[in-house]
C-alpha cells in the first residue's frame, strides 16, 4: 500500500484536552450510576419512605465504597428529636436509634466502571500515540472531577427516611415493649430515622476506585494507543492477555443480572408490584448474587442472617408496663447457608462450580491465544514453560479477583435501640462469607455503631 493512502492518525490533543476527556468519563460514570439508582428506588417504591434527592446521592456514594450512619438525633419531627416512653412524664427518658448501612450495590459500581473505562480509554484508539505527560494529565483531570462529584454525592446524601412497621415492631419486641398504649415502646415517635453519608470513606475510595479503573485498564486495553514506554513494558506484555480475558469475561457476567433486572422491569409494568420489587433489588445488587454463587462453587461459605440484639434492661421494661419479654424475640433470629440453598434441585455450589469450571477453561484458551509465541531463545531462557506460567499467572490473577469480589459482595445493616446510654436491643441483617459465621464481626463490616451507647 502506498505511503499516502495510509491512515493519517488523528493529532493527540493538548494536555486541556486530555484532562476535560478524563474528567467528563468520570462524569458519565457518575450520571450512568445515579440513572440506575433512581431507577431501583422508584422500583422498589422507595419515593414513599425518603426523599429521591437524597437517597441517589447516597446509593452513588455507597457505589464506591462509602457506609451509611444511622441516627434518630437528626430526624428532628415537631414532636421532639426522638420519641418518649409511654406512661413517663416529664420527658426525662428518651429513646434513640443508632446504626450503620455498609454493602456495595455492585450493579451501580459495574455500570460506573464500565463507563468510566471507554470514556477514558476509548478516545486514544484513533489517535497519535500519547505521551507519559498527556496520560497523566488525562488521570489528573479524572482524578479531580472524582474528589469534587463524590464530595457532593457525601454531603448531599443525608436526609430522613421512615423505617417499615415490621421493623420497628421486632425491635420493640425485642426491648420487651407492647408497641402501643401507655406501656411499651410508641412507634410513631422514632419511625423516622436520619442518616448521613460519611464523607472522608466516600472520597478515600472513590479515589481508590478511579486509580484501580485506570491502572488495570492500562494493562487490559485493547487496540488503544498508550504511550510506548507503558505499552513495551515488561509489566504489561506479561498480563496484557489475562487481564483483557478476564474484564471481557466478567463484564459479559455482569450483563446478565443488569439484563434480568431490565426484562423484571419491563414485566412489572404490566404485572404484580412483587415483580418491580424483584427488578429493583436485581438492578441494586444483581452482581452481589452472581458473585454469591460463583464463589460458592470455590468452597466459600455464605449465610444470610438476621438477627434481633438482646436487650440488656429488658427486665426494667417491665416496670413500665411491657411485657417483659426477656430473651428480645428469639424468635424472630433466622439464618440460611446460601451456598446449600437448592431451590433449583441443585445445591447452589454444585452450579457454581460447573459455572466456574467452563468459564475458566475459556479464560485459558483465549488467554493462550492472545499471548505471543515465544522464540527460541525466550522458550530457552524460561525457567517455565509457556502453558505453565500462563496457569500460574491465572491462578494468581483468579485468586486476587476472587478474594476481592468476596469483601464487596458482603454487607451488613445494623440499627440499635437504646435509652440514657443502655442499649434496649436492635436488629442485625448481614450477607457474610464463612468468616464472619457465628455471629462473629464481619471483616467489611462497620460494628461501631453510632447510637448513644457507644459514644
Amino acid at each position: 500500500m502506498p505511503a499516502s493512502s495510509l491512515p493519517v492518525p488523528t493529532p493527540r490533543g493538548s494536555v486541556g484536552r486530555h484532562a476535560l476527556e478524563g474528567g467528563a468519563a468520570v462524569a458519565a460514570a457518575a450520571a450512568m450510576m445515579s440513572a440506575c439508582g433512581v431507577t431501583a428506588a422508584l422500583a422498589l417504591g422507595a419515593q414513599s419512605s425518603t426523599a429521591l434527592s437524597r437517597l441517589v446521592p447516597a446509593l452513588l456514594s455507597m457505589a464506591v465504597g462509602g457506609h451509611l450512619t444511622l441516627d434518630s438525633g437528626s430526624a428532628a419531627t415537631g414532636g421532639g428529636q426522638t420519641g418518649a416512653l409511654g406512661g413517663v412524664s416529664g420527658g426525662g427518658l428518651t429513646l434513640e436509634l443508632g446504626g450503620q448501612v455498609s454493602a456495595l450495590p455492585l450493579t451501580l459500581t459495574f455500570l460506573g466502571t464500565t463507563v468510566l473505562a471507554v470514556g477514558f480509554f476509548r478516545p486514544l484508539r484513533r489517535r497519535g500515540r500519547p505521551t507519559a505527560d498527556l496520560l497523566w494529565a488525562r488521570f489528573g483531570g479524572a482524578l479531580a472531577t472524582t474528589l469534587a462529584l463524590f464530595t457532593g454525592s457525601a454531603l448531599l446524601g443525608h436526609g430522613t427516611v421512615r423505617l417499615p412497621k415490621g421493623l420497628m415492631q421486632g425491635m420493640r419486641t425485642g426491648t420487651g415493649g407492647s408497641g402501643g398504649g401507655t406501656g411499651g415502646i410508641p412507634g410513631n415517635g422514632l419511625s423516622l430515622v436520619g442518616f448521613r453519608t460519611d464523607v472522608v470513606s466516600t472520597v478515600f475510595f472513590a479515589l481508590l476506585w478511579v486509580v484501580l479503573v485506570v491502572g488495570i485498564g492500562c494493562l487490559a486495553a485493547r487496540r488503544t494507543m498508550l504511550p510506548r514506554s507503558l505499552a513495551l513494558s515488561r509489566l504489561r506484555l506479561k498480563w496484557h492477555p489475562l487481564t483483557s480475558t478476564l474484564a471481557g469475561i466478567f463484564t459479559a457476567l455482569c450483563c446478565i443480572p443488569l439484563t434480568l433486572g431490565a426484562l423484571a422491569g419491563a414485566a412489572a409494568l404490566v404485572g404484580p408490584p412483587q415483580v418491580a420489587k424483584a427488578a429493583g433489588a436485581m438492578l441494586l445488587a444483581g452482581p452481589n448474587l452472581l458473585v454469591v454463587a460463583l464463589t460458592s462453587g470455590l468452597g466459600s461459605s455464605w449465610q444470610a442472617a438476621i438477627r434481633q440484639q438482646q436487650s440488656e434492661v429488658g427486665g426494667m421494661m417491665g416496670g413500665f408496663g411491657g411485657t417483659g419479654t426477656p430473651t428480645g424475640g428469639e424468635g424472630m433470629n433466622r439464618s440460611i447457608a446460601v451456598s446449600s440453598w437448592s431451590g433449583t434441585g441443585l445445591p447452589l455450589w454444585l452450579i457454581g462450580l460447573v459455572v466456574l469450571m467452563g468459564l475458566l477453561a475459556r479464560v485459558g484458551y483465549l488467554a493462550a491465544a492472545r499471548t505471543p509465541v515465544r522464540t527460541a531463545r525466550q522458550e530457552a531462557d524460561a525457567p517455565l514453560g509457556r502453558h505453565v506460567e500462563l496457569a500460574l499467572r491465572s491462578g494468581i490473577a483468579v485468586g486476587m479477583a476472587t478474594m476481592l469480589l468476596c469483601l464487596t459482595a458482603q454487607g451488613s445493616a445494623q440499627i440499635e435501640m437504646s435509652m440514657m446510654g443502655s442499649e434496649m436491643g436492635g436488629m442485625t441483617a448481614r450477607l457474610h462469607s464463612a468468616a464472619c459465621a457465628q455471629g462473629r464481626p464481619c471483616p467489611t463490616s462497620r460494628n461501631a455503631v453510632n447510637s448513644p451507647a457507644s459514644r
